[in-house]
């Protein structure tokens, strides 16, 4: 397997990534040079000549595993605000029962079910991540891929697996190549949104067989819309969930177009307007983007989570369950509570302090270490039933938040990206004090979840849910067999 810090220090240790944050692209001459096709150019290529039997097996293990764990968090997420507004005005509007939303039974236009179910995956903040590239994958690949495959019919497991694996690839290039230029967070991008809509109609294309000018025009249309403000963290809106709705949504609608002839920029990613011209202020790494495309998989590098809140919360949640284990019934005499987090995660999600102390939304909440903390001290575990917003007015949890103070400090910085590292120090009322380092976050390719966990995670998905446990075992069946299906169709029946 690939390893991400490896792939990024490759580049680093061969010049590719030299300045850090200076201009990395200098191979190819300033935005819009002519003297070499589009970036997008191989990347659809790729998309659409790379068959099944040609990946490697651990790119399509993380698939496999990917796609169990998008069907877990996306029915967990099917009752929850914002997806049922956006149910309720698709039963309102109407129109053709081309795909299934999940866990309703309800069949809309492709896009619309895209648009519903993008947004179920990433409701509970339960989906994977890519931690170099600030990147949820799966909520801006599946909802596209099995839209189009209600759809069209006929698509077999195999080329699911074959086309989530390549957008997924290249969902992780774009976001990882414009890191050594601008952090496109830090300046107001929310990198799962604005990469979905690329993301999306590639994978939507591949499905559709649209040949290569056609998948780089849908490209094309796909990122004249492109966008994804990332003030919803901040503000705790619910638009923060929405915005891969949004993208999956209009990334398939631009394959559509595309299909019937619409015609799109073709100097997509490298053009003197492309990507990396207007989100990235020029800067990017054409060598992360294209480097050994085929041969290495840097998604395959992708980080599931045990917990349901932001990945930069997971090694705090992860030192303050080891106290929790350690102290036991002692957790009710905590008087103390010190974490330490570095640049990124204390500035994000742990200030301003009085407000992580006592979120006001289940959004606010899943991006505050604080909450997440002190629901691990108060009940020596973490799960869905610690943001719903009855949660968020429990005495015991939020007197436990109270106690929490937030440290800044450098030296815990992840410069490979993805989650800090933590130390969380607890204090009680005897003097006593315990403290947890934890350097990776659970579910990292290093710390990787068990498959009891998985297994377990999955199962307490549905229930929240309220799938019929009768379901679970079908449900189950059909993901672990889906390289099998002949037509994926069965496996979102099976989940409406």
């Amino acid at each position: 397997m690939l390893d991400r810090r490896m792939f990024m220090g490759s580049l680093l240790s061969s010049g590719a990534l030299a300045t850090g944050v200076a201009h990395a692209a200098t191979d190819r001459g300033p935005p819009g040079d002519t003297a070499q096709d589009d970036a997008i150019v191989p990347l659809a290529e790729h998309m659409l000549q790379t068959r099944f039997d040609e990946l490697p097996g651990h790119a399509l293990d993380t698939t496999r595993a990917q796609l169990l764990d998008t069907v877990g968090a996306a029915l967990a997420g099917r009752k929850e605000s914002g997806v049922r507004e956006l149910l309720e005005l698709a039963e309102t509007i109407g129109g053709k029962g081309e795909s299934i939303a999940w866990g309703s039974g309800l069949r809309l236009p492709s896009h619309d079910a895209a648009r519903i179910n993008a947004v179920m995956v990433h409701a509970l903040e339960y989906d994977d991540t890519f931690g170099p590239g600030f990147l949820h994958p799966s909520a801006i690949i599946f909802p596209a891929a099995l839209a189009v495959a209600d759809m069209i019919g006929n698509v077999s497991g195999k080329e699911l697996l074959a086309a989530a694996t390549l957008a997924n690839d290249v969902a992780c290039r774009v976001s990882i190549a414009g890191q050594p230029g601008v952090d496109g967070f830090a300046i107001g991008w929310h990198n799962t949104t604005l990469i979905g809509y690329l993301s999306s109609a590639l994978v939507a294309g591949r499905l559709m067989r649209l040949n290569r000018d056609q998948l780089i025009h849908a490209a094309g249309i796909a990122c004249h819309q492109a966008a994804g403000n990332a003030q919803s963290h901040i503000d705790g809106a619910l638009t923060k969930r929405m915005g891969p709705g949004f993208a999956s949504a209009a990334g398939l609608m631009a394959a559509r177009l595309a299909a019937r002839g619409v015609t799109g920029p073709r100097g997509v990613l490298e053009g003197a307007k492309g990507w990396f011209s207007q989100y990235h202020k020029g800067n990017y790494s054409r060598a992360l983007l294209l480097d050994g495309l085929g041969a290495d998989f840097p998604g395959a590098a992708m980080s599931f989570k045990p917990w349901p809140s932001c990945r930069g919360s997971h090694t705090s949640a992860d030192a303050a369950l080891q106290i929790a284990a350690a102290l036991g019934p002692r957790t009710a005499g905590i008087k103390r509570i010190v974490i330490r987090n570095g640049p990124a995660e204390w500035s994000f999600l742990s200030a301003p302090i009085a407000r992580k102390r006592q979120p006001a939304t289940t959004v606010e909440a899943q991006f505050s270490i604080p909450w997440v903390v002190a629901a691990a001290l108060t009940d020596g575990k973490v799960g869905i039933a610690h943001f719903t917003p009855e949660a968020l007015t429990r005495p015991d949890v939020r007197a436990m938040a109270d106690r929490v103070e937030t440290v800044e400090d450098r030296n815990l910085a992840n410069p490979a990206g993805g989650p800090g590292q933590a130390v969380v120090e607890v204090t009680t009322d005897d003097g006593r004090m315990v403290r947890r380092h934890v350097a990776a976050a659970k579910g990292d390719p290093h710390v990787p979840m068990s498959s009891t966990e998985v297994t377990k995670k999955f199962d307490d998905c549905l229930d929240y849910g309220g799938i019929d446990p009768t379901r679970r075992g079908r449900l189950r069946g059909l993901v672990d067999g889906v390289e099998g299906l002949g037509d994926v169709a069965q496996l979102t029946a099976a989940m409406a």
